[in-house]
């Protein structure tokens, strides 16, 4: 079982600033969200005893998101892990939007995977590699309960591997998921041994009290 989860609302987002590897911290709303997140996992987690890692991000809003949930569901290890950030934008970050684009490199076309938006950045191709080469070294994925706290494109490569889909296949199926601040999404290993997608950019914690579900999908004999 792998739970995503984006962090939530960040300074970066209310400052306009760029993203990336700006290093911002959650908002007052973005802290509220990730108690409204872990409020719901708390639920599906009580009276439930398999072991749970947590990884995130070390980028200040995403270690903060991670803290909030673990200290719900009484966990006090997290992992934080440098290959978990968002697309490294280089000489961009910590910048506003305004500056960065005095910088930006405008890219042939939307499909480049080798071309670096900033100087100092990362290309699409390292950027994927670098989440998923760093995932598949850290953890099992197939046989472990992981609970990992990261960024939109972050999130979206991990869904992109699972599905067994390679940058490259992405780039020419045109495929993209849309990750929300605060969102969870649940992946799994059904009873068929498929690769499964449970939940995909859920934030029904800001408006309902129940759970996720997580514990009720047909997850194969390892979880």
């Amino acid at each position: 079982m792998i739970i995503l989860v984006r962090h939530g609302e960040a300074t970066h987002h209310t400052e306009h600033l760029t993203g990336g590897w700006t290093d911002s911290e959650l908002t007052a709303a973005g802290k509220v969200q990730l108690q409204a997140v872990a409020s719901k996992l708390a639920k599906d987690f009580a009276g439930q005893s398999r072991d749970l890692r947590i990884l995130t991000s070390d980028l200040k809003r995403a270690e903060e998101s991670a803290r909030i949930i673990a200290a719900r569901l009484g966990i006090s290890k997290l992992e934080p892990y440098e290959f978990l950030r968002e697309k490294n934008n280089g000489q961009a970050a910590g910048l506003t939007e305004t500056a960065a684009k005095a910088l930006y490199q405008q890219p042939p076309t939307l499909k480049e995977l080798h071309h670096r938006n900033y100087p100092g950045g990362e290309t699409r191709q390292e950027f994927y590699d670098r989440n998923v080469q760093g995932l598949i070294k850290c953890a099992d994925l197939e046989r472990e309960n992981l609970l990992i706290v990261a960024h939109k494109g972050t999130i979206q490569n991990i869904i992109f591997h699972w599905l067994g889909l390679d940058i490259a296949a992405v780039n020419v199926l045109n495929f993209s998921v849309d990750i929300l601040p605060s969102s969870v999404t649940v992946l799994g290993i059904n009873k068929w041994r498929e690769h499964a997608v449970f939940r995909l950019n859920d934030t029904s914690h800001l408006h309902t009290d129940s759970g996720y579900g997580i514990f009720e999908f047909k997850y194969g004999k390892y979880h």
